[in-house]
């Protein structure tokens, strides 16, 4: 054999070697459809990474490969991702808006560039129609929330009979979903009698630390809470923290909402007292298939509209019988 031909079989003996090295073969690499975009408001956020995950997962058995990139909680950022992946050339994008409003401007630039737009919570309406343009279809999360903002006060009923006094933690960053779910709940407890409404504080960092240091501020200006009702478990838990150091657990009821990992620990352990389920797998799964349909080109009855993701509630009592997020996630491969 000659050195030339030696070379001739060398060359793409290093290409097969390099793929292998890499976890990529050559039929894998070449048989994606194409990116699609995923924008996280935050990544760290155990729930929000649940949805990613599933999506993820949804959209690589049908061929595709998924861009995630994380916001960090930074709208200007979010905005600026959107840049990149129409840079990218996507085929889709799926995005969370941190501000639907701010946001549009550059959906729209978008979807003229013939990128596909599907939403999470971009409009906030309890409605199952196609979302505002540029997004052709969405999923909510907690849906329909006059139904969610309802049970939790049925919640409050259940273990504070004689009523009492409600501090409610939401997120210092206006994402509408959350403060649609803020409002309906307000709405809902100064419509009962026996409840009164001290009012609101915020976590200005999204996470546990955060939801410690505004409840640690609340309990010296209430003294006198029974219930601390929070926007998403990590609040949960910091807030129960600041009960606990405040020497007030067992005394103040603690609940969170969308069940994140950390909390089932919580609420086994006797510490919070429960949380509602938003299942962000079946909700990324919703936004993969959604967005799937649009890239196939069914017809728009099959994918023109919103899908609601709901809620469901455990406590000590039935938190034996949740199934982890990971496991559901393992699930769909």
């Amino acid at each position: 054999m000659s050195l030339k031909s030696k070379k001739a079989i060398f060359i793409p003996l290093l290409t097969v070697a390099a793929l292998l090295a890499s976890g990529t073969t050559a039929s894998h690499a070449a048989a994606s459809k194409g990116l699609v975009g995923f924008s996280y408001p935050i990544e760290a956020n155990t729930y929000l990474k649940a949805i990613g995950l599933a999506a993820e997962s949804t959209l690589k058995k049908a061929g595709y490969t998924m861009l995630a990139i994380d916001a960090q909680l930074d709208g200007n950022k979010q905005i600026s991702d959107v840049e990149t992946m129409i840079t990218k050339k996507v085929k889709a994008m799926i995005i969370y808006p941190l501000d639907s409003n701010g946001m549009k401007p550059v959906l729209t630039k978008a979807a003229a560039a013939g990128i596909k737009v599907i939403t999470m919570n971009y409009s906030v309406g309890d409605s199952v129609k196609a979302p505002p343009a540029p997004s052709l279809a969405q999923v909510q999360d907690g849906f329909p929330q006059r139904s969610l903002a309802t049970a939790r006060v049925a919640w409050l009923k259940k273990v504070l009979p004689k009523g009492g006094n409600i501090l409610y933690v939401g997120l210092g960053f206006p994402v509408a979903a959350l403060e649609m779910h803020a409002n309906l709940f307000k709405e809902e407890v100064d419509q009962d009698t026996a409840f009164e409404y001290l009012g609101r504080v915020d976590n200005m960092s999204d996470d546990s630390e955060g939801g410690r240091k505004a409840v640690d501020e609340a309990l010296i200006k209430f003294p006198n809470i029974d219930a601390i009702v929070a926007y998403n478990d990590p609040t949960a838990l910091g807030a129960y923290s600041a009960v606990k150091a405040a020497g007030k657990a067992g005394k103040i009821k603690v609940i969170g909402l969308q069940m994140q990992p950390e909390a089932v620990n919580s609420i086994k352990a006797g510490q919070i007292n429960g949380s509602w389920d938003f299942n962000p797998v079946a909700s990324g799964v919703s936004l993969a298939s959604l967005t799937i349909s649009i890239l196939k080109g069914e017809a728009k009855s099959k994918w023109s509209k919103t899908i609601q993701t709901p809620a469901v509630f455990f406590d000590k009592t039935t938190i034996a019988k949740f199934v982890p997020w990971d496991t559901r996630v393992k699930g769909l491969k």
